[in-house]
């Protein structure tokens, strides 16, 4: 081989070492920023683990603390609508004695039913939380007009007693006035329902159909209905026999029939609706006015009692014929006259609430093109319109008023601004302390003296469902 072929052969060697040089400090650099990205996202991950550990020794030491801060003070609660579960004459003739003597026979009661439904538990530690609502004077009153008692003011000894003899039992009176009882005994059962202290809840409606709604909820929720137990004095109506959930009776403490609505050969002024005569049955069409709103005094005379001067059906048969409507026509009696015309009844007013009794508006009329096109004129020339003043007809404002008085709306461009006026967006939006998310179903009627009806439409769909 000649010199020249070798050096050529030298110069392919070296071109073939440097490029594999070249391959091999490439790779090197490659594998290097791959081994300080690992690096990167091992410290990472260890700080991340770090930190995740750090929060799962703080959550079990947090979940351990509220485990024995739940577990130290477990309680039972019974809620009971005291206008219609009303307890035994016996107890209630004996005032005050009779009240500790209740308190002791219910806590006995409840603490029974608890250790049969929990016999895995230590119910002993557990707390009894008694609520019984009700009307104190109302329920007073005819407890006075049916014998039972001889005061109303024995029923407040029997309630002292009652709260005394428990310390967590108590009398919550509410005065008169429909609802107030109901609203206070629903509330509470959604408050401590959800409570994880609270572990069973007695609940005593089963004389009102009022409260089904409130109880539907819970009749497909197997975990709340197994610490819901429905408490009878008189015997459950069908609606809460078909939820299902638990009910006991306490016939040592509760009367099974309700007062009876006749005391003394006198009848009851309160008002019976589908022949149901007692105050304290409460129907599912129409509820009465709440018996705790009737005073005693309006079953006795306040005054002389004035003699009809018209005579008796007998003793116009016996003054013959010349005292009968007849002669006394043809005497040309003109003195008086009789209007044998229907008259009118005017509507009573009411408004319509929701099943949560929240106030909800009724629906306005359509309004007219024309009106509306009146209203516009009107607004154009004067401005916008005062409110008050054209729906009620005062504005305490007076000539001091932004918006425009002048001549009274029709009533057509009255129904026009009362339109615009519901149309106003609430100025404090998202910040308003007031409930925009209310429930929209008209549920039944409020009149002014209390009456509530249940409206058909409402209880046809609830039956449906």
């Amino acid at each position: 081989m000649d010199y020249t072929s070798r050096l050529e052969s030298f110069r392919k060697s070296d071109s073939e070492r440097d490029a594999l040089v070249s391959e091999v400090l490439q790779r090197f650099e490659e594998l290097q920023l791959k081994y300080t990205e690992k690096c990167d996202d091992y410290n990472n991950e260890v700080e991340s683990r770090r930190m995740w550990q750090s929060k799962a020794k703080t959550t079990e030491l947090a979940l351990m603390e509220q485990k024995q801060a739940s577990g130290s003070n477990n309680f039972a609660l019974a809620v009971i609508d005291g206008d219609g579960a009303v307890f035994q004459d016996y107890l209630l003739a004996q005032g005050k004695e009779g009240g500790a003597d209740c308190a002791h026979y219910l806590h006995t009661e409840l603490r029974n039913h608890l250790k049969a439904t929990y016999p895995d538990s230590n119910v002993a530690d557990w707390s009894i939380v008694v609520h019984i609502v009700l009307n104190m004077q109302g329920l007073g009153n005819k407890l006075q007009q049916c014998g039972i008692i001889n005061n109303p003011n024995e029923l407040v000894a029997f309630g002292r007693a009652f709260s005394l003899a428990q310390p967590l039992f108590s009398f919550i009176d509410v005065g008169g006035g429909k609802e107030r009882a109901d609203h206070k005994v629903r509330e509470m059962l959604r408050l401590f329902l959800p409570n994880a202290q609270c572990k069973h809840v007695f609940f005593g409606p089963c004389h009102d159909n009022g409260y089904l709604p409130v109880l539907e909820p819970y009749r497909l929720d197997q975990a709340t209905a197994a610490r819901l137990t429905l408490i009878e004095s008189s015997p459950a109506a069908p609606g809460f026999q078909q939820l299902g959930l638990q009910r006991i009776r306490c016939p040592k403490v509760f009367r099974a029939e309700n007062l009876p609505a006749k005391t003394n050969g006198t009848t009851s002024s309160y008002p019976a609706t589908n022949g149901m005569t007692s105050p304290y049955q409460t129907p599912l069409a129409v509820r009465t006015p709440s018996a705790m709103n009737v005073n005693t005094a309006s079953f006795v005379p306040t005054g002389p009692v004035k003699h009809s001067s018209s005579p008796s059906p007998a003793r116009s048969a016996e003054s013959g014929a010349s005292n009968t409507w007849a002669a006394v026509g043809k005497s040309g009696a003109t003195s008086k006259n009789i209007d044998i015309t229907t008259k009118k009844v005017p509507a009573k007013r009411s408004v319509l609430v929701n099943v949560y009794d929240e106030r909800l508006d009724t629906a306005l009329p359509e309004k007219d093109s024309k009106a509306f096109a009146r209203f516009s004129d009107r607004v154009k020339a004067n401005g916008k319109m005062c409110n008050n003043y054209h729906l009620t007809g005062k504005c305490d404002s007076g000539e001091y008023c932004d918006y425009h008085h002048g001549e009274r709306l029709t009533p057509g461009e009255q129904l026009v601004l009362k339109h615009k006026a519901r149309s106003l967006c609430c100025s404090q939006k998202s910040s308003c302390s007031e409930t925009h998310s209310r429930d929209l179903e008209p549920a039944k009627k409020v009149y002014a003296d209390g009456r509530e009806e249940w409206l058909s439409s409402y209880l046809e769909r609830y039956r449906s469902r």
